[in-house]
């Protein structure tokens, strides 16, 4: 590698405080005095005074003044300390120290420029014999440092033109070295390319050293320049000759081989056979292989490498425009690193200008909005988001015309789409609901046909996304006509769910022949079906896209396997949990090799699992799911608002039953913000934030703010889905929870009365969101004093979440607790024993937060300890667990019915 920090160019003299520095006699004064130096620490002055105010690293002044010379410990640190004392105090404290980094010269700096010439250490001369190959002749020098040197040179015969890099006294023996190993790595395994500079021969038995290497042309800054040839091209030849490097540059990573200096000067050009532009990758001098075991497998010394090299890499760092930002900050070098600089060549070579950094702005020079997302894409400043490899920057590039025609078909869709919303204007005030439906529908299938068309080739889209869109627009015109009380087969009285339900009758038939269209409908119904709260129907559509999927591209691919998590979740949110775990469970499995380095799939996956935790109030793991799922988000799709809110609002629930109810408060408060609603977020996510918004402040016991936040998101949800929807009717669940953990029972009686009815009728009987309204209802009947029927209510609840959930589910936990409390009134005191003998605090905290249930289990068993006649002890155990509740503040309902027995038992004779 040619280091620009030592390129000599022109040579200067340096003018800094009372110091003068002279580059070419290598000779440094102060006060107008020659000050006594050994050559090292003065060569350190020459690197810091050429770089001065930038922080030069303790390697690159290692690699440029020892020149890769083994070196005892502070050899560098003893460098500049005889530096700084030969400066003088005043002048000393213009060396600055960068803590763990490096140094730098930090100050005024005056420069005279007093020659230029190469470094040229082996005494070379243009006309001379190539030192071991008598037929060719030195003609040019391309490049000098204090290490080494490149020359071009000619057969004298035939001219046939070699570069030469030379060592003259081994000092950069190892780069050479290395240089020769991966070429020979590279030829092994894909022979000769065109587009990777050939390293023919080399010497490293006799000084001087040398590789003898094909000459691939003018580097890319040179060339460019020469009669503004780049500025000159039209985008479509900038883009073939980015294209070609980036393509040269993916083969070699996908054998393993890193460059980690990619840079103009390294990159050749030269007119090919065709008489077109062609681009040749050189030098990787300061390469590394990922696999070093490859040498063996190929049979190749490794020359120059030790197994650290070979697998971390050399301490060069590159060249500082094109060096990732990670790199700086100290991290090993990945095919990322090389991405970046890629994505760098990429911009320059499209602006035209390869001079022009990377700044902001930078979009203002490339006008292809598609071009300017892949260069931000491999640009990264976070190594986690950047494109992962080279190829998949070349796939994009090569894939350029399709994507267009890809963005074109959506922009179809999306017309289409717009149509549509168009059409419904004349039945939105009959069916205000249904607008926002459609709309989700329509948009969401357009989003699904173009990521199916990202996943096909050319020919594919241009052939059949046409009839695809108008499958589709058939699908969407019978959504229309069935709920539009004007149109045939519509009516009045046709709801949403109909609508959908007669829409998706004819999926099968109308998508006979195109399974990809078919699955993407369905798993869009399936989310529209979950968004009407018919988990069931959402869980059949999704579990036939899945199937649909895994007959298309197999059990393995992510399109499934995606598929088959959102199928998971759908079976959860159905109660199906038995069903629901397999599911997820056999995902993991066949998505193993995938889940870690793929972050949208391991997205889906959390979300799938965080769920299904949630619906069984196993909320602990819940929680841990939806804030994995965040992290993924953030390195998946960062940009995505939607799925962001809906996370959040899974995690405060978790928040509010987890006793984090002050956090789960400040999430949701959050949630209200109305600039939400230009980011993409639905009125029907953001209603239902307004639900958990009070749920939280009812789990926290901030009744007075709970009351009207739960009135509030009831009147914002009825906008959104009518006032007789399962999302109000859940709202009216919460708000006569409210009124019943408040002690309001008449109040709460014929709302939750009422919830129990709507649930049961919507879901069954046996369906868990029944039976919970059941059990509340019946709670609240105990606490009116009707015992008889409030047990009739809650065994049976009782009974089919321990069947559906097993024995320690919170939700067994807190109904056998109010069983054992209904069976102490009627008289059951065996029946309630055995009951508060299983309950676990921690089960019912989980259930039911914040209503200190250790001190509410012990007044439980004390009152049973009375009713069995163990009066002494039953009473000393029963005043403690009032006097814990009294103390802790707990409401008045749940201590008073202890304080009568309590006041029962003393007023015994």
């Amino acid at each position: 590698m040619e280091d620009e920090r030592t390129n000599s160019g022109a040579i200067y003299r340096y003018r800094f405080g009372s110091a003068e520095f002279d580059e070419a006699r290598f000779e440094l004064r102060v006060g107008g005095l020659p000050v006594e130096l050994e050559r090292r620490p003065l060569e350190v002055l020459a690197v810091l005074l050429r770089h001065a105010d930038e922080v030069v690293t303790k390697e690159e002044l290692l690699d440029t003044v020892w020149a890769g010379r083994a070196t005892v410990e502070n050899v560098l640190a003893n460098a500049v300390a005889k530096l700084r004392k030969g400066l003088g105090e005043s002048n000393a404290e213009l060396i600055r120290t960068q803590p763990r980094a490096g140094y730098r010269f930090s100050g005024p700096v005056e420069r005279v420029a007093v020659g230029r010439r190469f470094a040229n250490r082996l005494d070379l001369k243009a006309g001379q014999q190539v030192p071991g190959r008598s037929h060719f002749i030195l003609r040019e020098q391309l490049a000098g440092t204090r290490g080494s040197e490149v020359w071009l040179a000619r057969h004298d015969k035939t001219g046939e033109p070699r570069v030469y890099k030379f060592s003259p006294d081994g000092a950069r023996l190892s780069s050479l070295k290395r240089e020769a190993t991966l070429s020979r790595v590279m030829r092994e395994t894909f022979g000769d390319r065109e587009d990777i500079a050939r390293v023919i021969d080399w010497n490293f038995e006799t000084a001087p050293y040398f590789l003898e290497c094909e000459h691939g042309g003018a580097n890319l800054a040179d060339w460019a320049e020469k009669e503004g040839r780049l500025a000159g091209m039209t985008l479509a030849q900038r883009l073939n000759l980015a294209s070609q490097t980036i393509e040269a540059v993916a083969a070699a990573h996908e054998i393993g081989v890193l460059h980690k200096d990619l840079k103009p000067t390294n990159v050749l050009v030269a007119p090919g056979k065709d008489g077109a532009w062609r681009i040749r990758i050189a030098d990787f001098g300061a390469g590394s292989l990922l696999e070093p075991g490859k040498l063996d497998e190929l049979g190749v010394t490794p020359l120059g490498m030790t197994l650290d090299e070979a697998s971390a890499g050399s301490t060069s760092f590159g060249t500082p425009l094109y060096i990732a930002p990670e790199i700086i900050a100290g991290q090993a070098p990945t095919a990322r690193s090389d991405v970046y600089s890629l994505g760098v060549l990429l911009y320059q070579i499209l602006a035209g200008d390869i001079r022009k950094p990377l700044t902001t702005g930078w979009e203002d020079n490339i006008g292809d909005a598609l071009l300017r997302e892949d260069i931000a894409a491999a640009t990264n400043g976070d190594p986690a988001r950047r494109l992962p490899s080279a190829a998949i920057l070349a796939e994009r590039l090569r894939t350029l015309d399709a994507r267009r025609a890809e963005q074109a078909l959506l922009k179809e869709a999306e017309q289409r789409a717009a149509t549509a919303q168009r059409d419904l204007d004349r039945i939105r005030a009959r069916r205000p609901w249904i607008a926002a439906t459609l709309a989700a529908l329509t948009v969401g299938m357009a989003v699904s046909l173009w990521l199916y068309a990202r996943a096909s080739d050319a020919r594919r889209i241009a052939e059949g996304q046409t009839a695809r869109l108008e499958a589709t627009g058939a699908f969407l015109l019978d959504l229309l006509v069935n709920a539009d009380p004007y149109a045939p087969g519509g009516g009045g009285s046709v709801t949403v769910r109909e609508a959908l339900d007669r829409a998706v009758a004819a999926i099968d038939t109308r998508f006979a022949a195109d399974p990809a269209t078919e699955a993407s409908i369905r798993l869009t119904a399936g989310d529209i079906y979950a968004g009407l709260a018919d988990y069931a129907a959402a869980a059949d559509h999704r579990r036939r896209a899945a199937a649909l999927l895994e007959e298309m591209y197999g059990a393995q691919d992510r399109r499934t396997l995606e598929a088959r998590y959102r199928l998971g979740e759908a079976l959860a949110n159905a109660s199906y949990y038995e069903e629901a775990g397999k599911a997820i469970d056999d995902a993991d499995k066949d998505a193993a090799s995938l889940l870690e380095k793929d972050a949208a799939l391991g997205l889906a996956a959390a979300l799938a699992r965080g769920r299904h935790y949630l619906l069984q109030a196993d909320i602990e793991p819940a929680a841990a799911q939806f804030e994995e799922a965040l992290r993924l988000l953030a390195l998946a799709n960062p940009d995505d608002a939607p799925t962001s809110y809906r996370l959040r609002m899974d995690l405060s629930q978790c928040y509010s039953r987890l006793g984090r109810g002050e956090e789960a408060i400040e999430i949701l408060a959050d949630l209200q913000n109305p600039q939400y609603a230009t980011k993409g977020v639905s009125d029907a996510s953001r209603a239902s934030a307004s639900l958990y918004y009070g749920a939280a402040f009812l789990y926290a016991g901030r009744f007075d703010e709970a009351e009207p936040q739960l009135l509030k998101a009831i009147e914002s949800l009825s906008a959104v889905f009518g006032p007789d929807s399962p999302q109000v009717v859940e709202a009216r669940s919460s708000l006569g929870n409210l009124y019943a953990t408040s002690g309001r029972w008449a109040d709460a009686l014929p709302v939750i009365s009422a919830v129990r009815e709507y649930m049961c009728a919507l879901h069954g009987r046996e369906h868990l969101t029944c039976m919970m309204a059941a059990g509340n209802e019946g709670v609240i009947e105990l606490q009116l004093g009707d015992a008889v029927a409030a047990a009739g209510k809650i065994a049976p609840a009782r009974d089919a979440f321990e069947r559906r959930l097993g024995a320690t589910s919170p939700g067994v936990h807190v109904l056998s607790y109010y069983l054992a409390l209904a069976k102490i009134q009627i008289g059951d005191i065996n029946g309630a024993a055995a009951l508060a003998t299983a309950l676990d605090p921690a089960k019912l905290e989980s259930g039911s937060p914040g209503e200190q249930w250790d001190a509410r289990v012990r007044a439980l068993n004390a009152q049973i300890l009375l009713a069995q006649d163990e009066t002494e002890q039953g009473a000393d155990a029963l005043r403690l667990a009032v006097d814990d509740m009294r103390r802790n503040g707990v409401q008045d309902w749940i201590v008073a019915p202890y304080e009568r027995a309590l006041s029962d038992y003393d007023a015994l004779p």
